[in-house]
């Protein structure tokens, strides 16, 4: 049965507006960090699939991470937008997750539209979507469909009208500017930023009823007739899937799932400690295992920024084929790292560490259900392919990513 969309809320709390004076991407990342915990209890209160994590998207936004993201000409902090400033990116993302995958989640969907609006928007939908941000409306992209999925058909009054639905729709009854993606009657494949506090939508929330990641209301939406302007369109049909900015994003995700890996990993230490089971040579393995783990993912995460910046410093086709294969291989990697790290806390903390009150079995829902990305296959095979087409006897085929 499809109920009407709930009211759509605005996170009204003021950041603070820098123009682009004074940008400080350390404390943007400290910002983050310092959310972890407050991150971590919100996580555990809202955890339903009829809740939302309000408190830390509020905090988030208080922070101005909601902003990051947003070219310095519009009041924003340009990150992602220009050379050095992927590693804050990246760390933001990373500790977002690391409190709230779910945040996580949804600050990552957030900061891809804004990524998506500063490369393919005109400048008047650049600084209005800005405002937007500014004024409190979460963004998202809304992309994953079945067989009754979107189309935009152009029309006289209004320009075009949307029709059909979104599956996984994170964020549902809160994300207000969802960037959608819609069939053109032509075959192409169109972009558009939908203002929901203007549209009336059909919201289908028995459709998600998973085993983790409960509160990112990834809902079924219908549109019907949804009208839209043609100033809402973004970009030309098919810009969406340029490469290497969409196969390359997977380094976002990785980024939001290592921060959960990371937490089990320190809330791991503190179990044992206060347990007094750290002189046990069994658990002092595990628990190296683990680090060694963390710690390889966050290499990946430095050399996921290098590559995006050499690539925004030198946007060759070569380079583009270089950043999709380094993003394919760190999304692989990070996945298996946090497989490791689920199965070797499980192991640490045993049956006790897996009740209440401690976290350890949602964050293990959570990440569990989070690792499911689409084609890890094919992505693991895009990276076997490059290398056989690029192969180098020096051991030099890595080495642009240096020095960076």
């Amino acid at each position: 049965m499809e109920a009407p969309c709930i009211c759509l809320i605005l996170f009204d709390l003021q950041p603070n507006h820098s123009n682009g004076a004074g940008t400080d991407p350390d404390a943007l990342v400290a910002s983050a960090q310092r959310l972890i915990p407050d991150a971590l209890q919100d996580a555990a209160a809202t955890d339903a699939v009829d809740s939302f994590p309000e408190q830390t998207i509020a905090a988030m936004h208080q922070a101005g991470l909601l902003t990051a993201c947003v070219r310095s000409a519009d009041g924003g902090q340009d990150v992602g937008l220009v050379p050095g400033t992927n590693a804050t990116l990246l760390r933001i993302l990373k500790y977002i997750g690391g409190g709230n995958l779910v945040a996580g989640r949804v600050l990552e969907g957030h900061m891809n539209a804004q990524l998506l609006i500063r490369q393919f928007g005109t400048e008047t939908q650049q600084k209005r979507f800005a405002a937007d941000a500014f004024a409190g409306n979460l963004f998202g992209v809304w992309n994953t469909q079945a067989q009754d999925g979107t189309v935009l058909t152009p029309k006289q009054k209004p320009d075009f009208v949307l029709n059909g639905s979104k599956t996984f729709a994170t964020g549902s009854g809160y994300v207000s500017r969802p960037i959608i993606t819609a069939a053109l009657p032509d075959g192409g494949w169109q972009m558009a930023v939908v203002s929901l506090d203007e549209t009336t939508v059909q919201t289908d929330t028995r459709w998600w009823q998973p085993m983790g990641m409960r509160s990112s209301r990834s809902y079924k939406i219908t549109f019907c007739d949804a009208p839209l302007a043609g100033d809402q369109l973004l970009g030309t049909p098919g810009a969406y899937y340029r490469q290497p900015y969409f196969s390359g994003g997977a380094v976002r995700f990785a980024a939001v799932q290592l921060g959960a890996a990371e937490t089990l990993l320190h809330q791991t230490i503190e179990y044992l400690c206060a347990l007094n089971r750290t002189e046990d040579p069994y658990q002092r393995m595990r628990l190296g295992r683990m680090t060694v783990a963390v710690a390889s993912g966050n290499q990946w995460l430095q050399g996921a920024a290098a590559a995006l910046d050499q690539y925004m410093q030198v946007p060759t086709e070569e380079g583009s084929e270089r950043l999709l294969a380094f993003a394919n291989m760190m999304r692989t990697a990070i996945e298996q790292i946090c497989v490791d790290v689920l199965g070797l806390c499980q192991q640490c903390v045993g049956a006790r560490g897996l009740n209440q009150p401690y976290a350890f079995e949602r964050i293990i829902r959570d990440l569990s259900t989070y690792l499911r990305q689409p084609a890890p296959d094919e992505s693991l095979a895009a990276v076997g392919r490059y290398v056989l087409e690029n192969e180098r006897t020096d051991g030099t085929l890595w080495e642009p990513l240096k020095n960076l």
